[in-house]
């Protein structure tokens, strides 16, 4: 028995608006687990992304002890210069730190007026040739341990903590994904068992006429098909929405390195489509076990 498009259309059609409390209860459910899973792979696209731009821009400070001499700070530039782990180092003087100084603290006129250049430590600028964090640790210890020396400041303690607190929380938000993945599979499953069983005189005067199993089944996979695509839409548009939030909070931080956790639109669209896709298998999956169980019995 050929199945035509058009009743495949009318009947998923029928099926999906002769329960609506329970088809949206699906939609809904779907989508909410979609969109845990999504801001799992946005917070890792994100953190992939700031540990990138940390290593195209990596760059530590050793700064100097404000009584520091002449020779700890050649001592200190000679080893800079002379060690083959660093591409480049720049000696930042006292009014080049006080200029920084005057423009970050440029709204608060109070603090400018209790400092003096001659009060701020100088420093160097260092770029190291391997941007590893584990490099860049190595580096800092050593440079720490130079006479007048006051402390190596570099981000690598800030990604550390970032990519532990990040790692957690997108593990959690993956466990509660897998959870509500479970329950929207379990609802899926029970929207097409409701639906067969509205609909179980039709399917057994179709079975009497010879229709087969896979004509039967088609139109309830291909309902569920759609309400997990349909919940996949609204998770993507909770992603996208989410993305926006945290290119607006990035924005306003004039931490140039955190720019890079949020995700542009082409970064954004891989997720998306596994999103799209995840929400197809669930609602083909689960209703074609539902159609099964009942065909079976």
């Amino acid at each position: 028995m050929a199945l035509r498009v058009d009743y495949l259309a009318k009947e998923t059609g029928n099926n999906l608006i002769r329960n609506p409390s329970l088809t949206i209860a699906t939609i809904l459910t779907v989508a909410v687990s979609l969109c845990l899973l999504g801001a799992s792979l946005l917070i890792r696209s994100g953190v992939d992304g700031l540990n990138t731009g940390f290593e195209d821009d990596v760059e530590f400070i050793v700064w100097l002890q404000p009584d520091a001499t002449q020779d700890q700070i050649d001592t200190v530039s000679g080893a800079l210069s002379e060690s083959p782990a660093v591409e480049s180092s720049r000696y930042i003087t006292r009014q080049e730190t006080f200029a920084e100084f005057e423009e970050y603290w440029q709204d608060t006129p109070e603090i400018l007026a209790a400092v003096e250049p001659e009060q701020l430590p100088t420093s160097f600028r260092v770029v190291p040739n391997n941007p590893e964090l584990a490099v860049v640790q190595g580096l800092a210890d050593e440079y720490q341990l130079l006479p007048g020396v006051r402390d190596v400041a570099f981000a690598g303690e800030f990604i550390k903590q970032l990519n532990s607190f990040t790692s957690s929380a997108s593990t959690i938000m993956l466990v509660a994904a897998a959870g509500a993945l479970v329950a929207s599979s379990l609802l899926m499953y029970n929207s097409i068992r409701t639906a067969l069983f509205a609909r179980r005189r039709e399917v057994e005067v179709m079975r009497l006429v010879g229709a087969s199993n896979a004509f039967i089944r088609i139109p309830f996979i291909f309902e569920g098909l759609i309400l997990g695509v349909f919940g996949a839409l609204f998770a993507v548009l909770g992603v996208f929405g989410l993305n926006r939030v945290i290119t607006n909070s990035v924005e306003d931080i004039e931490l140039n390195l955190l720019k890079n956790f949020a995700l542009d639109q082409s970064e954004l669209m891989p997720i998306a489509l596994w999103l799209l896709a995840a929400g197809a298998i669930i609602g083909a999956l689960g209703s074609g076990f539902a159609v099964n169980r009942y065909l079976d019995a």
